[in-house]
């Protein structure tokens, strides 16, 4: 997903993110899943901690040896843009891995109006720091046992809910506890049913399939559906859309929705998709989702795009020198590297943003017919005084740092020309299969990267990801790319 340049999004783990810079010019990219991961390193975390969310939620979670496992989630909510409140009713279903006397789930600032698991109202229910819930059940659930619980809530939602210049809301991608009760753990994917109800002329867009729409007096109730779903890979917004329906060839359903003003400039950019998923399905292997689609919403210009699973948002959309076609294929890409391949862990971050952004490189040579080894030469040699450029994109228990979005592509180009152009190109499409809705980290692609190349690349990949130096010139110069 691409990050943010501005402080109003900084998030509270005192990460600021930033836009990525090609040439000492910020990119038109907009980052993806990684937010999430970042996220992770210190607080929550994106879809790359032990995957998005193994933080101090998860980690309270586990301190107090409480473990379950969430099959799936049916949120209802009703919201009002004129008065930003929001209502809410949501049942969580779960699987007890261990004997539950209390557990906890994760919603900030809205006001809890009751719980219960099952049709019992609970023992006792409580905030703790700034989002956990922990709720006592009437009796202890038994280890295997399934349950649900259910909660009803109201309120202003706060942090992760951001209002659009057109009077809406869009709620930032792995910030699902702004406005429905989650468990943020960080390999616990579970079934997502959302029913949005907005007064008429709103709309609820949010991830997977669409269902029917309900059509009532004053109010019309939007219905959304995904499986095996991440909370962290979740996002919904809800403006005066202009929603454009359609589907790709295979007849996978395609949601196109445009806030006020953006139609115009953004509908060109939405109707390549096609194109931009048949490229990256071509690239990465078979596109992994029943549903796909873009939300086009404002709410500065400074605003990312970010990769919710199946429908990437992007939240600067009228800001057209970052709103491009760069940042629609960067955000698509996501969806192999970054959302259904996720990374394992919060240092795993380049499992996710170097694909997506080699993935632009990868489409301006095949649709621009740009020379990327020109295009290498020129940033590795703009770079070799610049330190920071060279910082270690993997090293365990650190989150890579923002250089993920310069050195990323750069390293992956050289590999690319170390291990040879059929190797490389069998690599990065085998790899999101194999790990289907799966996590992994990045020492598991070091080994598979030498599996499927046939080749010792242990020297490069320290050169390259694990070091924080200039490469030596037989890993910086590699295959053709010798000047």
């Amino acid at each position: 997903m691409d990050l943010i340049p501005n402080k109003r999004f900084r998030d509270r783990s005192g990460f600021e993110p930033r836009y990525p810079r090609r040439g000492g010019q910020r990119r038109s990219l907009m980052v993806a899943v990684v937010l999430a991961a970042v996220l992770v390193g210190a607080e929550t975390s994106f879809g790359a901690d032990s995957s998005p969310y193994q933080g101090a939620a998860a980690a309270a979670s586990e301190a107090a040896g409480k473990r379950f496992d969430v099959t799936n989630y049916d949120i209802a909510i009703s919201y009002q843009p004129d008065t930003r409140t929001l209502r809410g009713n949501a049942v969580v279903t779960a699987t007890a891995t261990e004997a539950l006397d209390s557990f906890t789930l994760h919603i900030s600032d809205l006001t809890i109006r009751s719980v219960s698991v099952g049709s019992t109202a609970v023992k006792s229910f409580s905030r703790t720091g700034e989002k956990d819930l922990v709720i006592v059940p009437a009796t202890p659930i038994d280890r295997g046992a399934e349950f649900q619980v259910r909660v009803e809530y109201d309120g202003t939602p706060g942090a992760g809910w951001l209002p659009t210049t057109s009077g809406g809301a869009t709620a930032f991608m792995g910030s699902s506890n702004a406005w429905f009760p989650a468990h943020e753990d960080a390999r616990d994917k579970a079934d997502f049913h959302l029913a949005g109800t907005v007064p008429t002329g709103w709309s609820v867009v949010s991830i997977g399939r669409e269902g029917p729409v309900r059509q009532e007096s004053a109010t019309t109730t939007f219905s959304w559906t995904e499986p095996d779903v991440d909370p962290a890979h979740i996002a919904v917004s809800i403006d005066h859309f202009t929603i454009e329906r359609s589907a790709l060839a295979d007849g996978t359903p395609v949601v196109n929705a445009y806030a006020p003003g953006l139609r115009e400039s953004t509908k060109p950019l939405a109707d390549r998709l096609p194109e931009i998923l048949g490229f990256l399905s071509g690239t990465f292997g078979r596109y992994p989702y029943r549903a796909a689609g873009n939300v086009f919403v404002h709410v500065n210009d400074d605003g990312p795009a970010t990769a919710p699973q199946t429908r990437p948002v992007y939240l600067g959309s009228g800001n057209k020198q970052y709103m491009t076609l760069g940042a629609v294929v960067h955000e698509q890409a996501h969806q192999w590297y970054g959302i259904s391949a996720a990374p394992g862990q919060p240092e795993d971050n380049c499992l996710s943003e170097c694909f997506a952004v080699y993935a632009t490189w990868l489409w301006d040579e095949a649709k621009n017919g740009v020379d990327l080894d020109a295009r290498y030469r020129d940033q590795v040699n703009a770079g070799t005084g610049n330190p920071g450029l060279w910082k270690e994109l993997y090293r365990p228990g650190q989150v890579p740092g923002i250089n993920v979005y310069d050195k990323g592509p750069l390293a992956l180009h050289a590999l690319r020309r170390q291990v040879g152009d059929e190797p490389f190109r069998r690599l990065i499409k085998q790899w999101p299969q194999q790990h289907r809705s799966d996590y992994a980290g990045w020492p598991q692609f070091e080994t598979f990267a030498q599996q499927v190349t046939g080749q010792d690349l242990t020297g490069f990949f320290h050169a390259w990801f694990r070091s924080a130096t200039v490469p030596a010139d037989k890993y910086l110069w590699p295959g053709t790319l010798k000047p």
